[in-house]
């Protein structure tokens, strides 16, 4: 009998029509004339975002098993595919509902969309691929890039999930015990583990010393109790100042963890001396056996003991009470370095032998370094709010702990002779990485986990001599088998020049790291190396070549988790991998982890779920149901669930799907005219260099595969000159140019490719308005015309490559046609007419998307889109003048021009005397006082403005993904601040003039009229008026009506002056 979950979740694939067989009407795509499809027409916008949206956080599996850049939502490529295929319906305002009613039935089992041949010629991670198959069209895929190759193989590839699971546990047989001597730990307040002897059964008594176990024999031995989850580093730097040499941890701050701890208590009074406190079951703690500091903040509190009972912490008595039923509350903890090891260490030892930790230098020396610097290491645990001064109980010393070695960025302070240096100079100048020690470890202790302690068996520990010999005898071996045993399981190419690798960050080489391997550390490199050789020897033990290539291709998934550019989020407690970012950026403090620990981020568990996970939704794949859209359409249903969000499923399963790696402006394998659709992402520009940022996997992978797959992993890394991106290290002469002379080759295949009435969508991403001008250009160069765009939620992508993140938010869905016959001459003023007649004519799709709550910012984008079709269509021909053509860039600065005056009739507009930045402002904020960052984007689409420009001048601040306009208090008052600059621009003057006008300003309008750095502009008088009118609120509305009267009685009194002829004097009438 069904659950009532279960039933529930009938009811909701009821509701949404999951797994219904349908026969959506599709359309030939052979004549250029047909029938429009849906996606021509209009798109499910809201919707869609809002499952995308959620699919953000909880991505489907097949996706996660291994890493990919960028990868879109895959609820937006799945809408696309299906609206894309099927003949809209004659009402065009019914497209979008039509293409949503269908998003979660079956397009298999009835076959409608099985002769539709489907390209993505950029695939990536292979989003589109997997998409496509589920709707049961017949998918290529094509890639430059090997590692994109081989990932999209393993989404699509046909293997033994049982066999998986074999292979796994086979890899962590024969590795993890060769390991585990250097990854296992004593646990907090005396716990120790045990070593079995295997073939006797035998306990091995408590001074058994596991790194004294041969090689050969550690497979006969079997550890259980606590071990290492991770281990904390830092970089030091070595001081250049001459005769000094000192070595400094580079940490902005003292503070390694902070951990907010569930404890269960009791409130209780002392029956002695009747002062409160709560009494607590377990102790809150992240570093049990550290010294702990109480903040004065914190209430008193006792830990209940089991055997006394309960000890008051203000007078000692105990008593043995009943205290009832405790509740949880939660306790504050942040875990410390002590000053003692911040101060750093000398160059050498007292010997005068020079100390190692750098990637380049030998074990001996860096046994010594290892051994300085754990000898020195303390840790303090602080209870409570953090206070300004914290005092170590069993030292006595004062510190402050926010206080670090790293006075400003990229800089740091030398402990000894106090000299600020940039740490980019001091680590180039020695040739090397920067000296790494460890000052931490976090451990998981099994039995604290079974008690129930707090913080879930895990605990933090110094980083002590035992730790340190353990790593030393790490590094020991790595020396003695890299270059026998194990001496084609890793890596020895240098990084190939590039703009990610060379030109971001200072050059990563300059960092020290110049070769591969130097991004591990030895012990690292000795796992990575035992894992690759048994992977690479699976097929002499049975296990098949697809198998193999799975585990693989997930595997190098975990090597992100297990590098030197991992590195620790102390206020989520959790790793962040490599490429995080998106980039190479070298980390100050990494953070090592144990790939067979029992938990932590990328370990061999996480291979195995996502493997498993993978591999199980690929067999019966899910989709999300967003409740919050649920609930529009049945909100008694939507009610009775919990979360955000619902699984059903279709019963669409991954079909298969055709896979090539090449260039895309060569697309041999796929023949003229004969693919439907090309449903595609192209790359950003000069955003993500994928090529670069790959070979870090690429050096891996071809260690394995480059026998099985000469033809693509024979080279040492991955191929680049033909990379559709603007590379300024490889292309420093123009950069852009060839990014739009490559992307316009990759479009005229696409054209070439395609059917008559095929079609070509993508989705774009990039917060720049030139990379969107190049597409534009060169799509248009290759023969398209743009028939409509849509805003559709996106990945947060990361980085232009720089730590960072970039701020766009959202894709353009772009719909782009064949251009069947030469563009016809037309003048910009004849289509400007046309344009806006076009744009009209999506009026009821329009308030369609208005009713069901779609922001103006992305109403503007589909009539931009709209705009743009006739300007394509006559791509080439459209005149200014005689002779003078427009370009795109012109032409978009017009078209936005046109739908923002069509879209505020009814408003009055800007004065037209004001400043194009001013107008451009003060339209896109309107009646605002605030726009998510999002929705402002949207706005300046094509205005060759970025949100930049305003918050450069002033006019606005962003804070939380928000820009809320400057008050014009606020900004007088900063003007008069910064001694009075000089005030050229329009709006900066009325900002001023209006904010001296708010109520107990301190400014005296009248003398800021007088002053000689206010000269005013031609339409500061307007802008004043126009504020009164327009202004976000009243008090702006009540300044600036005082400011014109200000202003008007100061002109009166200026002396009347020879009448002469201004270029402006007609301005004040032209307000178009």
């Amino acid at each position: 009998m069904a659950t009532k979950k279960e039933l529930l979740q009938q009811q909701v694939a009821k509701a949404v029509g999951a797994g219904k067989a349908v026969a959506l009407e599709t359309v030939d795509f052979n004549h250029p004339n047909r029938p429009k499809t849906c996606l021509e027409v209009d798109f499910p916008i809201l919707p869609v975002n809002q499952v995308a949206i959620i699919e953000g956080n909880a991505g489907k599996p097949i996706y996660q098993m291994s890493k990919w850049w960028a990868r879109r939502r895959s609820s937006v490529f799945r809408a696309m595919l299906i609206a894309a295929a099927t003949k809209a319906p004659e009402d065009p305002s019914h497209a979008a509902k039509l293409v949503w009613d269908n998003y979660y039935a079956n397009h298999q089992k009835n076959g409608a969309f099985k002769h539709l041949k489907v390209a993505d010629i950029f695939m990536g991670g292979g989003t589109t691929l997997v998409e496509g198959s589920r709707l049961g069209m017949q998918m290529i895929g094509n890639d430059l890039n090997p590692v994109a190759w081989f990932v999209v193989k393993q989404e699509f590839a046909n293997v033994d999930l049982e066999e998986v699971k074999r292979l796994l546990a086979d890899i962590e047989a024969e590795v993890k015990p060769q390991i585990m001597p250097y990854y296992y730990c004593d646990g907090p307040e005396g716990e120790k583990g045990t070593w079995t002897h295997l073939p006797t059964n035998q306990v091995m008594p408590p001074d058994f010393d596991p790194l004294a176990i041969p090689l050969d024999k550690r497979k006969d031995y079997k550890y259980e109790g606590p071990e290492i989850i991770y281990t904390f580093w830092a970089k030091h730097g070595p001081c250049q100042v001459t005769g000094c040499g000192h070595r400094t941890p580079i940490m902005s701050s003292p503070v390694m963890a902070v951990k907010t701890l569930s404890v269960k208590h009791w409130q209780h009074t002392c029956g002695k001396c009747g002062e409160a406190f709560d009494v607590e079951e377990h102790e809150a703690r992240m570093a049990p056996d550290v010294p702990l500091y109480v903040a004065p903040t914190e209430k008193p509190y006792s830990v209940l003991d089991r055997k006394k009972g309960v000890i008051c912490p203000h007078c000692g008595h105990t008593a043995l009470v009943n205290l009832g039923k405790g509740k949880n509350k939660k306790v504050e903890l942040s875990l410390l370095v002590h000053p003692q090891w911040l101060a750093g260490e000398a160059k050498q030892d007292p010997n005068g032998q020079p100390y190692g930790g750098s990637a380049q230098d030998d074990a001996e020396a860096t046994a010594r370094w290892n051994a300085a610097r754990a000898a020195k290491i303390r840790l303090l645990e602080v209870r409570g709010a953090l206070p300004d001064e914290v005092t170590d109980p069993e030292t006595g010393v004062t510190f402050a702990p926010q206080k670090g070695t790293v006075p400003k960025k990229s800089h740091y302070a030398c402990s000894a002779c106090g000299t600020v240096q940039d740490v980019l100079t001091t680590i180039k100048a020695t040739g090397k990485t920067g000296p790494m020690a460890a000052y931490a470890v976090q451990g998981y202790a099994p039995k604290r986990d079974a008690a129930g302690k707090p913080y879930g068996g895990r605990f933090f520990a110094a980083y002590d001599a035992a730790h340190a010999r353990q790593y030393d005898a790490a590094f020991a071996e790595w020396e003695a088998r890299k270059d026998a045993d194990l001496k084609d399981y890793w890596p020895r190419s240098e990084l190939p020049y590039g703009f990610m690798t060379h030109h971001l960050q200072g050059g990563v080489p300059n960092h020290g790291f110049t070769h591969w391997w130097t991004m591990f550390n030895p012990r690292q490199l000795l796992v990575h190396a035992l894992v690759i050789k048994h992977l690479s020897q699976a097929g002499r033990r049975g296990f098949s070549q697809a198998v193999v290539e799975a585990v693989l291709g997930t595997y190098i998934q975990a090597i992100r988790y297990h590098c030197t550019f991992a590195f620790y989020q102390a206020d989520y407690d959790k790793l962040i991998p490599h490429f995080s970012n998106n980039n190479y950026h070298p980390k100050n403090t990494p953070v090592e982890g144990n790939l067979f620990c029992t938990v932590g981020a990328g370990g061999f568990n996480a291979i195995r779920s996502w493997l498993e996970e993978g591999l199980t939704w690929k067999a019966n794949p899910w989709e999300l149901v967003n409740l919050e859209t649920l609930a529009r359409a049945e909100p008694s249903l939507a009610n009775q669930l919990g979360g955000k969000s619902e699984k059903v499923c279709p019963g669409d399963i991954v079909g298969e799907v055709g896979v090539f790696q090449g260039s895309s402006t060569d697309l041999t394998d796929i023949p003229t005219a004969s693919l439907d659709l090309v449903i595609t992402d192209p790359p950003f520009g000069g955003l993500l260099h994928y090529s670069e940022l790959s070979d870090f996997f690429y050096v891996w992978l071809r260690l394995v595969l480059k026998d099985k797959y000469p033809d693509y992993f024979s080279a040492e890394y991955t191929p680049k000159s033909l990379e559709a991106v603007a590379n300024r290290a490889r292309e420093p002469e123009d950069p852009d140019g060839f990014y739009r002379r490559l992307l316009t080759q990759c479009w005229r295949e696409a054209h070439r490719v395609l059917k008559p009435g095929g079609i070509l969508a993508f989705t774009f991403h990039h917060s720049e308005d030139e990379p969107w001008v190049a597409v534009l250009e060169s799509l248009f160069d290759a023969g398209f015309y743009l028939e409509a765009t849509y805003p559709i939620r996106s990945d947060e992508t990361k980085g232009d490559g720089e730590f960072g993140s970039k701020t766009i938010e959202y894709d353009i869905i772009h719909v782009c046609r064949k251009r069947t016959e030469e563009p016809k001459p037309v003048s910009w003023g004849r289509m400007r007419r046309e344009v806006m007649a076009d744009v009209r004519q999506l009026q009821a799709i329009l308030e369609n998307h208005a009713k069901e709550g779609l922001p103006a910012a992305d109403i503007q984008v589909i009539r931009r889109g709209k705009a743009l079709e006739y300007f394509s269509r006559h791509y080439g021909k459209v005149y200014v003048d005689e002779g003078r053509t427009i370009s795109v860039r012109e032409a978009l600065i017009g078209i936005n021009q046109l739908i923002d005056e069509d879209a505020s009739k009814g408003v009055e507009p800007p004065p037209g005397n004001a400043e194009p930045i001013t107008r451009q402002f003060l339209r896109t904020f309107g009646h605002a006082t605030e726009l998510p960052r999002d929705q402002l984007q949207k706005f300046l689409r094509g205005t060759i403005t970025t949100p930049d420009d305003f918050v450069q001048r002033g006019w606005c601040t962003e804070k939380n993904k928000v820009f809320t306009r400057t008050s014009p208090l606020d900004f007088a008052r900063e003007w008069t601040g910064k001694h009075r600059r000089r005030l050229t621009s329009d709006l900066d003057q009325a900002l001023v003039l209006i904010g001296a006008c708010f109520d107990g300003s301190g400014i005296n309008a009248s003398d800021t009229l007088k002053n000689e750095n206010f000269r005013p502009h031609v339409a500061l008088k307007p802008l004043l008026e126009w504020l009164h009118r327009n202004g976000p609120d009243q008090d702006t509305r009540n300044a600036a009506s005082r400011a014109v009267t200000i202003y008007n009685a100061w002109q009166a009194s200026q002396a009347p002056k020879p009448a002469q002829g201004s270029l402006f004097d007609d301005d004040a009438e032209y307000t178009a």
